[in-house]
C-alpha cells in the first residue's frame, strides 16, 4: 500500500534534530580519531538524510557512506543531501527492504567503523540486525542505535546487545550506542547511563 507525506511533516516527525544530530557528529569524530585512511560509515534508515550528514560532518568529510532506505524517494534525497554538504564523500546507496539489501552488503565483505540503526524499530529485527553486522565491525567501531525505548521489544533487545561480550554500551536515552572492542571477552561495568543534560 502506497503512503504519500510532505516531506516537511516528515523532517519535524521523523528526522534528526539537534541534538542527535550533536552525538551522531560526536560518534563519527570519535570512530575517525587516529585514522588517516578515513572511516566508512553506515546507515540503516536514512530518511531525509539528516543524520547522514551529521555523521559525515563529524567524521569531517574523511569517510565513505553507505545508506540503505526502502523508499527510493527518500534515498535520492539522502544521497543528495549528503553530496551537498560533503562532496567529496563516496556515497553507495542502497535501495530496499533491509533483509534484502543487509545480507548482500554482508556477503560483500565491506567492514564498518561506525554503524547507525534507525529503520526498522522492532527488537527481534535488531537482534538480527547485529548478529549479522558484527563479523564486519573494525576494532573500536561504534553502533548506534536509534530509538531503544520506542517498544517493550526494543528494550529488551538494547538490554541484550548491552549485555554482549566484547561492547561497551552506553545509553542515552533516546539512543543507545555500542563501543565493540573486537574480541568476545566481557566488558566490565555493564552499560554506563550518559549524565541528564546530555540526553538524546
Amino acid at each position: 500500500m502506497e503512503r504519500r507525506c510532505r516531506v516537511g511533516s516528515l523532517e519535524e516527525s521523523a528526522s534528526t534534530d539537534r541534538r542527535k544530530a550533536l552525538w551522531l557528529a560526536a560518534f563519527a569524530s570519535s570512530a575517525s580519531a587516529g585514522l588517516g585512511g578515513g572511516i566508512r560509515i553506515l546507515e540503516l534508515g536514512t530518511c531525509l538524510g539528516a543524520g547522514a550528514v551529521s555523521l559525515v560532518l563529524g567524521a569531517r568529510g574523511q569517510c565513505s557512506y553507505v545508506g540503505m532506505e526502502g523508499s527510493p524517494d527518500l534515498a535520492g534525497i539522502a544521497a543528495e543531501r549528503i553530496r551537498h554538504a560533503a562532496p567529496d564523500v563516496q556515497v553507495d546507496m542502497r535501495v530496499g527492504p533491509f533483509r534484502e539489501t543487509l545480507p548482500v552488503l554482508m556477503d560483500s565483505g565491506m567492514r564498518f567503523d561506525l554503524v547507525f540503526l534507525d529503520g526498522h524499530h522492532e527488537g527481534q529485527a535488531l537482534l538480527e540486525q547485529w548478529h549479522r553486522l558484527r563479523p564486519r565491525l573494525n576494532r573500536g567501531a561504534w553502533v548506534v542505535v536509534d530509538d531503544i525505548r520506542w517498544s517493550v521489544d526494543m528494550h529488551a533487545a538494547w538490554k541484550e546487545l548491552a549485555g554482549t561480550d566484547g561492547v561497551m554500551a552506553f545509553d542515552l536515552f533516546r539512543m543507545g550506542a555500542l563501543r565493540y572492542s573486537g574480541t568476545t571477552i566481557r566488558t566490565p561495568g555493564g552499560q554506563r547511563r550518559v549524565p541528564l543534560p546530555l540526553f538524546a
